[in-house]
C-alpha cells in the first residue's frame, strides 16, 4: 500500500501514506509546512530577536543553558530542543514567538514528527508537541492548548485545554529514544477533536470538546521540553510541522 487520496471533514482533500502514517498533501485554502532543510535553519533566533523570513525563535530559560538548534546535516532537517543536568528551572521551546496564526475553529488539523531523543527522566520533565496560545512559564500553564506529551518517561499523553475544561488522557503509546512519532492532531471538528499517533486514533469519541472561540481559538506551534527544578534532562527533535485549515 501507500499513498491515499482522501476528503477530510469539512471537504478537505488530503493524501496520507498508510505506511510511513505522513500526511504528503494538503488541499486547503490555508497550509503551512516546515522540514528544517538548509543551512539557515541550524540556527535558530532567539524569541524577542525574530529574523526576517524566518518563522521560528527559541524560547531559553535557564543559565546552563538548555538549548534549541537545527541538527547538522540531519536527514530531512530537523531541530531539537534539549535540557542539561544544571539543577535549576530550564525551558527550550521551538515556536513562532506568539505570533499566534492556527485557528482552531477553522477546521485546523496539526501534524509534527518527533523523537525523544532523550526521554524525560523524572517526573516534572516533560516534552509537549503540538499548539498553544502565547508562551508562560511551564506548558501547563498556557492559556490554551492541544497537545501531546510526555512526563518522566516516553509514555504519550494527549491533552487539551480551552480555557475552561482540561483534558489529560494516556495514549497507551510508549516511545523509546529510537522511535519516531508522528502526532496529528484533528480539529476538523471542534466539539470531537481527534488526536493520532503514526496513524491509529489514540484518543476516545468525543473526548476533547474544544469550546475556546475568538482570540482564544488562534494558536501556534509549539515543541519544547521544560522542567521546572533538579536535574532532570529531556531532549525532543522535530523532523516537521505542518498545518492546515479553511480561510
Amino acid at each position: 500500500m501507500g499513498t491515499k487520496s482522501k476528503y477530510g471533514p469539512g471537504r478537505v482533500l488530503t493524501y496520507f501514506d498508510d505506511v510511513t502514517f505522513e500526511t504528503t498533501g494538503r488541499v486547503a485554502p490555508l497550509v503551512y509546512n516546515d522540514d528544517f532543510v538548509g543551512a539557515g535553519r541550524l540556527v535558530v533566533p532567539a524569541a524577542g530577536s525574530a529574523e526576517s523570513g524566518m518563522d521560528w525563535v527559541k524560547k531559553i530559560v535557564g543559565a546552563a543553558p538548555p538549548t534549541v538548534a537545527g541538527v547538522a546535516s540531519a536527514v530531512g532537517g530537523q531541530v531539537a530542543c534539549a535540557l542539561t543536568a544544571t539543577s535549576e528551572k530550564q525551558d527550550a521551546v521551538l515556536y513562532w514567538g506568539d505570533q499566534k496564526a492556527l485557528d482552531i475553529t477553522k477546521g485546523l488539523v496539526f501534524e509534527t514528527r518527533i523523537r525523544l531523543s532523550v526521554l524525560p527522566s523524572v517526573a516534572g520533565v516533560q516534552a509537549v508537541a503540538g499548539l498553544c496560545s502565547d508562551w508562560i512559564d511551564s506548558p501547563d500553564n498556557n492559556t490554551c492548548y492541544a497537545q501531546f506529551q510526555a512526563n518522566g518517561s516516553g509514555l504519550l499523553y494527549f491533552r487539551a485545554f480551552d480555557g475552561s475544561t482540561p483534558t489529560s488522557v494516556s495514549t497507551g503509546v510508549t516511545l523509546t529514544t529510537a522511535d519516531w512519532a508522528i502526532l496529528r492532531i484533528d480539529a476538523s471538528d471542534v466539539t470531537n477533536v481527534r488526536f493520532y499517533v503514526n496513524g491509529k486514533q489514540v484518543s476516545a469519541e468525543n473526548a476533547v470538546n474544544f469550546a475556546a472561540t475568538g482570540t482564544l481559538a488562534v494558536l501556534q506551534p509549539y515543541n519544547g521540553v521544560y522542567k521546572p527544578s533538579g536535574t532532570g534532562v529531556g531532549s525532543i527533535v522535530t523532523d516537521y510541522v505542518r498545518a492546515w485549515q479553511n480561510r
